[in-house]
């Protein structure tokens, strides 16, 4: 399981793992990174080309006395050879950019799939938005390693090594003497490797922090304004800001001293190279022309040096990036198909529990040998004091939750036993907190699904009386929904999710708090609906008003886990138990 504290201690990255978990998203794309390598080596000629041709028209035309058809020559070859470099460049450019994207788009596809699968108990451990900030920034994160950092980094390293053959051949003497900076070089690249691999992961860690704080401010603004906590809140976002400030900071104070001690280094060669290879050309050991491809050929060397570094200093970011994808990705969901697991049959349902426990946390239970059933068509309230398990209970109906030990069943079938889209497309739940999406009323009834006709939609607002709170909207089924519903009131939201309910036409409707929130008048409403709407289905209703559950068939009072009284109203109010004694405390002044 991910959670906040592992941001900053992520174990060692092992960067070559990170590009075999990689593979698979990049395979259907082999060929095209194939061609874009191609494109590479053969620009790596062209490159070689070009000081060779100078050192041609240096020792030759240029000091010949009659040169002119030779300088024009080379001249046309040159920048011909230019040409093509650039045209190869605007090829790789466009090659590798439009395959990295398309693999970043698998693995943005694949990232959110895999968040819809697992459980609540993930997100109870992960603030939204430092999972926004894993699908969206740290996966365009990998783009760089996927698009060019890979292919460029092995292309610098062939260019570096390919350079430094052509040297020798070129001069030996200079040659050797170029080598004089390698162990510099080499010793500088490792320690700022570690270090920036380090910076990096913090980096991505604090701005995880910074972000899912920041969704979560947004969300809560209302309740800040209300008790003035403004300038808590300001203070807190300035400090997570300053800490993400901080961690840039460092990975750029690595960035500059890697580059100073990189720059130092190749300007002390190239001082000595003019000291050499001038002795030479007096010499008469050096011509003016080979020193020219000698010294054009060096910075094809340090040039790829330089980039290295700063290429590393971004894939360091890709690489921290990939290490928390990953550990997203290799989060199981504890709730999933098992293998075998067949589709439930729409129809009358039947539900049990046969002696359910279930615990949250190891050893605390909050689920005692909960035994009992619902038959088809009958209407059964569960009520009891807070923390009682009732939305336990509907948690494991929905099968978000998996029984610790015992099983429950629909039509007598262990829903382990059944594949879950079969048993959540018979059942609608009515959550007391209600979410509804940015779109319409439509959207919103029948969530997207252009199965569900615009008549279904209708029958069920007007089922629920919801109907009348659409009629005065401008544009009725297609007047607007802002995010979170934050124009409807908490009675009008819950009105629409029954409406949502009933437009997928369930086996099983489930109430949570469904109508904590509404109004008498929109309660007695909806009640005089559900009597005929709950005709030939099942029903599990939850409820701390206890005027809303009188007319269920049955109650079960539920009392820290165990079901402690069952049966009608009429008979446990007969009874001096927990339920009279709530409904009398619900009736006391």
């Amino acid at each position: 399981m991910v959670d906040e504290a592992d941001d900053d201690a992520l174990g060692k990255a092992v960067d070559l793992a990170h590009l075999r978990r990689l593979w698979p998203f990049v395979h259907p794309y082999r060929r095209a990174f194939g061609l874009a390598l191609l494109l590479l080596l053969i620009s790596f000629g062209v490159e070689l080309l070009g000081p060779w041709l100078l050192r041609q028209a240096i020792d030759g035309p240029l000091t010949a006395p009659a040169g002119g058809d030779g300088i024009v020559r080379l001249g046309l070859a040159y920048f011909a050879s230019t040409l093509a470099g650039a045209g190869l460049g605007y090829a790789y450019a466009m090659l590798t950019t439009r395959t990295g994207q398309a693999v970043i788009r698998d693995v943005r596809a694949a990232l959110f799939a895999h968040l819809l699968d697992l459980d609540p108990g993930f997100f109870e451990k992960n603030a939204a938005g430092k999972l926004v900030t894993r699908v969206t920034s740290d996966v365009e994160n990998l783009n760089e390693l996927i698009a060019t950092g890979v292919l460029q980094s092995l292309f610098d390293l062939l260019k570096i090594f390919g350079v430094l053959g052509v040297l020798f051949v070129v001069d030996a003497r200079l040659a050797w003497f170029t080598t004089l900076a390698t162990p510099v070089v080499v010793v500088t690249s490792l320690v700022f490797r570690t270090l920036a691999r380090d910076a990096y992961r913090s980096v991505r860690g604090r701005l995880a922090k910074q972000n899912a704080f920041t969704a979560e401010a947004l969300q809560g603004v209302r309740t800040t304004r209300l008790f003035e906590r403004e300038a808590w809140v300001d203070r807190t976002y300035g400090a997570l800001n300053e800490s993400t400030r901080q961690a840039w900071g460092r990975t750029v104070l690595q960035f500059a001293l890697f580059f100073s001690i990189v720059d130092f280094t190749i300007h002390c060669t190239q001082v000595g190279l003019l000291w050499t290879g001038g002795s030479g050309i007096f010499a008469g050991t050096l011509s003016v022309g080979a020193f020219v491809q000698f010294w054009l050929y060096f910075g094809k060397v340090t040039d790829p040096i330089k980039e290295l570094g700063e290429r590393y200093n971004v894939l360091q970011s890709a690489f921290a990036s990939a290490e928390r994808i990953f550990k997203i990705l290799d989060t199981r969901a504890a709730v999933r198909d098992l293998p075998g697991a067949r589709a439930s049959v729409r129809g009358p349902a039947r539900l049990a529990f046969e002696h359910v426990d279930f615990a949250y946390v190891p050893g605390v239970p909050v689920l005692h040998d909960v035994d009992f059933a619902v038959q088809p068509g009958e209407t059964v309230a569960l009520v009891g004091p807070t923390g009682a398990g009732k939305s336990t209970v509907l948690a494991l109906l929905s099968r978000l939750r998996e029984p610790g030990s015992g099983r429950v069943t629909l039509d007598d079938v262990d829903l382990r036993q059944l594949t879950l889209d079969s048993v959540r497309g018979r059942i609608a739940v009515v959550p007391q907190d209600v979410f509804l999406f940015t779109g319409t009323i439509r959207d919103n009834v029948r969530l997207f699904d252009p199965a569900i006709s615009d008549a279904r939609v209708e029958a069920a607002l007007a089922a629920t009386g919801a109907d009348e709170l659409v009629a005065r909207l401008r544009g009725g089924l297609d007047a607007r929904v802002d995010e979170r519903g934050g124009t409807f009131s908490q009675g009008e939201r819950q009105l629409l999710s029954f409406a949502r309910a009933l437009a997928f036409d369930p086996d099983v409707l489930v109430l949570d708090e469904a109508t904590a929130s509404i109004d008498s008048e929109t309660e007695a409403r909806l009640q005089r609906a559900l009597k005929v709407l709950l005709r030939g289905r099942t029903a599990v209703v939850v409820a701390h008003r206890l005027s809303t559950v009188r007319g269920a068939d049955r109650i079960l009072v539920l009392k820290q886990g165990r079901i402690v009284e069952a049966g009608k109203h009429r008979e446990l109010m007969t009874r001096d138990g927990v339920y009279r004694r709530m409904v009398q405390h619900a009736a006391a002044p």
